[in-house]
């Protein structure tokens, strides 16, 4: 009868360790100032995961990296840190010569990628002839 127990037990614990385990968030955190986890959002995507998450402090972000920002496919979410979309500011600095924009989605992200509480300004672009 104990050989029974032990054996049960030992069979839950296989199957009880076994079992997948959610991942976890990485947070990388951005300043506009090029300091933080990463210099730029663009170099922190190229390194994030799905389900990651870009946390941007306040101030106001531009130049490469900090525009034109592609996803590369992956459901992240970018954000602001404080939460208040007047603090925290992408300005693509795109003009009619020189055409930029906060982001592109064009690589199959689903509706899991996000952006949230940031106010983006300064993009341009043109339509197609």
């Amino acid at each position: 009868m104990r050989f029974w127990t032990v054996s049960a037990f030992l069979i839950f614990l296989l199957v009880l360790g076994s079992t997948a385990t959610p991942s976890i968030a990485t947070i990388y955190v951005i300043n506009p100032e090029g300091t933080g986890d990463y210099p730029t959002i663009q170099d922190a995507i190229d390194v994030a995961g799905n389900g990651d998450v870009i946390e941007l402090t306040d101030g106001t972000f531009t130049g490469d990296g900090n525009r034109d920002i592609n996803f590369l496919g992956l459901d992240l979410t970018v954000r602001s840190q404080s939460g208040d979309p007047h603090a925290c500011i992408i300005n693509s600095e795109g003009t009619s010569e020189d055409w930029h924009r906060a982001f592109f989605f064009s690589n199959g992200e689903s509706s899991d990628s996000r952006i949230e509480n940031l106010t983006v300004t300064g993009g341009y672009v043109s339509g197609i002839d």
